[in-house]
């Protein structure tokens, strides 16, 4: 998945010079910064991002994660506890997600990383794509899901 990234932002920024990245050692085009001072999200999921794509999520702030600031994974049925200073990666495409929220008086922030799906379809078909390549990709759309499905680990 990061050489998939990797290489979607080389050619992106190989075709439009003025383009920056938010970070030198990130793969990812995009960077929302919750600042809080109580971040917390209500369940959803990231419909407009890469369906099978990840999205780097880091809190940070004063809070007690063992009694709020927990990521919920709804469709997974997990409450996991997300200290502050950690990250989590999740396809936050096709996961229904929200954090819990923090005790009174606490502070939470949230900066999340990711990658539009937009971005991906611009730069590889729209923006240089012959009649052809745009045909094969429609073409191509019944089984992409078991490519993206590849791209993810296999734990054993």
């Amino acid at each position: 998945m990061y050489d998939v990234y990797a290489e979607h932002q080389r050619q992106l920024h190989a075709s439009n010079p003025r383009l920056r990245q938010n970070f030198a050692n990130s793969v990812f085009c995009c960077l929302t910064v919750n600042s809080g001072p109580r971040t917390v999200t209500d369940p959803h999921a990231d419909s407009a991002n890469r369906p099978d794509g990840w999205c780097g999520i880091t809190c940070c702030g004063p809070f007690d994660h063992k009694r709020g600031g927990q990521l919920v994974l709804w469709d997974l049925k997990l409450v996991i506890d997300f200290p502050p200073g950690c990250t989590i990666f999740i396809p936050s495409a096709l996961l229904v997600h929200s954090n819990c929220p923090i005790q009174p008086g606490e502070r939470r922030y949230s900066m999340t990383q990711y990658t539009a799906g937009g971005l991906f379809r611009w730069e590889k078909f729209w923006e240089n794509a012959s009649e052809e390549e745009r045909a094969q990709w429609l073409t191509d759309r019944a089984t992409r899901w078991e490519r993206g499905l590849a791209l993810f680990p296999i734990i054993p």
